[in-house]
């Protein structure tokens, strides 16, 4: 699985990975960012992530605590909730 994720720029899935991210960039479809605290792999990208996606901007991103970068197994009740209000503020209009 790591073989997954480029580590140099000339890497094969670099490309792949660099148009994944421009798509999601470009997208204002409203995104939520949820990372944990524990993410040793990509917990380091929650900040770049959300000040990159144009859909991120203006979205309270939680950080969910105690939790490794399987943050669905680790927090999964949590992340849930995270996403429950995400969809009720973004889609529903309702108050978080």
């Amino acid at each position: 699985m790591p073989g997954l994720i480029p580590t140099t720029p000339d890497d094969p899935a670099s490309e792949a990975n660099r148009a994944a991210w421009k798509v999601l960039s470009d997208s204002a479809t409203p995104m939520l960012v949820a990372f944990s605290d524990g993410d040793p792999i990509s917990g380091a990208m929650a900040d770049i992530f959300a000040s990159q996606m144009r859909g991120a901007k203006g979205v309270d991103h939680p950080t969910v605590r105690n939790a490794g970068h399987f943050l669905q197994e680790d927090a999964g009740e949590e992340l849930a909730e995270a996403i429950v209000r995400f969809l009720r503020v973004r889609f529903l209009r309702q108050p978080g």
